[in-house]
């Protein structure tokens, strides 16, 4: 019947019309993400045995993943990077991982000011990676809890301790370089020098 489509929209109308609005006040109530959600990626370094099979699924080429061979036959990963500046949030890394060792997890908290620090290394990544763990009660995007020595050493290192990997994954490094400071203080040091510069 001619005119029942337009009838139909204004019915929807009526019925939100004396409805409370559902404005969402971000960011001081934020929303919550689904479990699913196609957010931010996370990538456990304990979890990475660097076969680079993120980098071949990513259709943009955002992720950069360089390694070398050891004696006993595993990887040595020399870089893992992501590059969010021209990443789609598409997930086909997460869904070709065999370890899920990248996983959609980050929250849209993590917001950056200058465009150059959406270009995360191995550190950064692993230090993003150790907060969401700390903020969920060590379980993983994914549901999984994580291994003892990695609660260990991730505890170890918000007491400021210095202390080789967790032992039986396939991590490689703390969340910062040798001689840098820890979490929280490099991205205010860096405002800083943009700043003062």
């Amino acid at each position: 019947m001619y005119g029942s489509g337009l009838a139909k929209g204004l019915m929807v109308t009526l019925r939100h019309m004396f409805k409370p609005p559902v404005t969402q006040e971000f960011p001081e109530d934020p929303r919550d993400l689904p479990a699913r959600a196609r957010t931010s990626l996370l990538w456990f370094d304990e979890r990475c045995t660097g076969c680079s099979t993120c980098a071949q699924a990513c259709p943009d080429g955002c992720i950069l993943v360089a390694t070398e061979p050891r004696e006993d036959g595993s990887l040595n990963k020399v870089r893992y990077e992501i590059d969010f500046r021209i990443c789609m949030y598409c997930g086909l890394c997460t869904e070709a991982c065999p370890y899920e060792a990248i996983q959609p997890g980050g929250t849209y908290t993590d917001a950056v000011y200058w465009f150059d620090d959406m270009y995360h290394d191995k550190y950064e990544l692993t230090r993003l990676a150790h907060e969401h763990l700390k903020n969920n009660e060590f379980t993983y995007p994914n549901g999984l809890k994580a291994p003892r020595s990695v609660i260990d050493f991730i505890d170890a290192e918000s007491r400021g301790e210095n202390i080789g990997p967790p032992a039986g994954t396939h991590a490689q490094i703390p969340s910062q370089p040798d001689g840098a400071q820890l979490p929280g203080a490099s991205g205010q040091n860096r405002q800083e020098k943009r700043i003062r510069g």
